[in-house]
């Protein structure tokens, strides 16, 4: 299965599709995690790797594949641009990038601050609804867009984006991919939204799930993790490592180059990681995902994970996913809160942590503190920064 389901605190939306391949809400393999991407890419492009990356998914053979899918990306007779919406599916999106070979690779992004280029749309279901979408400097390639989220509910926040972009550089087809597609039917707000612009909009997913993940709350009988202060004191200290990168953010645009220039400062960081036991985790933060997973990939096949804006409950209900959490200020906006699930920190042989740059790193203080009270062992901390 690609999908366990949890609650979450939130009005608007009280379940989570929490997935097993993601890296995200759970650690996993972070072959897995790159795996799963690039079959969704592959299916994307129509590539008959696709069923073969599929069903390699939990075994042992991901690690090869990943390797030869991104050596040998698909063959398309338009290019692609990508966009990876944020903050789940930012890595998710790249690993598409990656298989399609895409011109572009963008995210939408919560990190409004100093914006000048970006255009909001919302997502209204989320529990941080605002989001932006940056035109890259040069403007939006030609080619076909292809917007890569997590899992569809109704196809409502794509819809959104897709009228967005139409309005910046109109093209006649849009692909919208997701690890699971959970809309009831094929009539939503997709259809209504292609009928409007006139445009063709193509989903793909890797699974379908219907209607039966609607919940009532408090079916979990969990609660939400809380911040403190108190706890055991400092258990390890964190070892700082910083990896030089001056080509743009994902959510500024990057095209092959760019990828490739980040590719390499992974396997830089990497390197000054060293060698990690397969259940050690490195963990992303907020929108901060390729970069760790990547790295995770190269460290001899670590766990990967991520901060969350996402409240989800807590719970030792049989078969829920979510048993273990954290929470603290984000370190993407201060003012929010953070959470990190299942890290289950006194268990691991290390943790690695990643942030975007320096001001990130600098704001993430109060999450490397709540590792070292939850019984971190080993603590790194991964910068990127030029």
């Amino acid at each position: 299965m690609l999908v366990a389901l949890a609650e979450r605190a939130n009005r608007r939306r009280s379940f989570l599709l929490v997935s097993t391949v993601l890296g995200k809400h759970l650690p996993v393999p972070a072959a897995r995690c790159r795996l799963a991407g690039l079959a969704l890419g592959l299916r994307v492009a129509g590539d008959a790797r696709a069923a073969r990356a599929e069903g390699a998914l939990f075994g042992d053979e991901a690690a090869a594949l990943v390797d030869e899918i991104e050596s040998l990306p698909a063959r398309t007779e338009q290019p692609f641009v990508v966009i990876g919406m944020a903050e789940t599916a930012t890595a998710l999106g790249e690993q598409v990038a990656s298989a399609l070979d895409a011109s572009l690779f963008a995210t939408t992004t919560r990190q409004a601050a100093g914006m000048q280029r970006g255009v909001r749309f919302d997502e209204l279901h989320s529990h941080a609804p605002a989001q932006w979408i940056v035109a890259p400097h040069g403007g939006w390639p030609d080619g076909v867009v292809a917007i890569v989220d997590d899992e569809l509910t109704t196809g409502a926040t794509a819809a959104r984006l897709i009228e967005v972009l139409q309005t910046q550089a109109p093209r006649e087809r849009y692909v919208v991919a997701a690890l699971v597609d959970g809309r009831a039917g094929s009539d939503g707000p997709l259809a209504q939204c292609a009928a409007r612009l006139g445009v063709r909009i193509d989903v793909v997913a890797l699974q379908r799930r219907g209607a039966e993940a609607r919940t009532q709350p408090g079916w979990s009988g969990g609660t939400l993790p809380a911040r403190s202060s108190n706890g055991r004191p400092a258990s390890s200290e964190v070892r700082d490592v910083r990896v030089g990168f001056g080509g743009p953010l994902q959510h500024e645009g990057q095209d092959c180059a760019a990828r490739r220039s980040l590719a390499e400062a992974a396997a830089v960081a990497a390197a000054e990681v060293g060698p990690l036991a397969e259940d050690a985790l490195v963990l992303g933060t907020g929108e901060h995902l390729a970069f760790a997973q990547r790295c995770a990939a190269l460290c001899g096949g670590a766990l990967t994970s991520s901060t969350t804006r996402s409240p989800v409950l807590v719970s030792d209900r049989e078969r829920y996913p979510i048993r273990d959490g954290l929470a603290f200020a984000n370190p993407d906006d201060l003012d929010v809160p953070g959470f990190a699930y299942n890290v289950c920190a006194s268990q691991r042989p290390s943790i690695v942590v990643h942030f975007q740059d320096r001001a990130h790193r600098t704001r993430g203080q109060e999450l490397l503190a709540a590792l070292q009270r939850a019984g971190a062992r080993e603590l790194v901390a991964v910068t990127l920064a030029d």
